[in-house]
């Protein structure tokens, strides 16, 4: 329990040496964790219209930055018990 002589701490923030990577380059690191993700199939999951990429850190122009870290949370959630069966499956956009 804080007492009212305790500073507040703030909260910790994500270290800034953590390279943000762009899709390529996450997707290779993805591959190197074992995780098979082709160009084409990553390319269409990250889509905007499609929303079933991992989470963008931060936009450069329009071109979408990622941290390793959030991308194999994402990725492990996605992951299924059985074949062909995913956890978090990609869902389909209806206008």
């Amino acid at each position: 329990m804080k007492t009212a002589t305790e500073p507040e701490q703030p909260a910790p923030e994500r270290s800034q040496d953590e390279p943000l990577l762009t899709r390529e380059q996450l997707r290779l690191k993805l591959n190197e964790q074992g995780y098979p993700l082709t160009a084409s199939y990553f390319n269409k999951i990250s889509l905007p219209s499609v929303n079933a990429g991992p989470p963008v850190a931060k936009w450069w122009g329009k071109r979408p930055l990622y941290r390793l870290d959030d991308a194999l949370a994402w990725v492990e959630r996605r992951c299924g018990s059985a074949p062909g069966r995913l956890i978090a499956p990609i869902s389909s956009h209806v206008a």
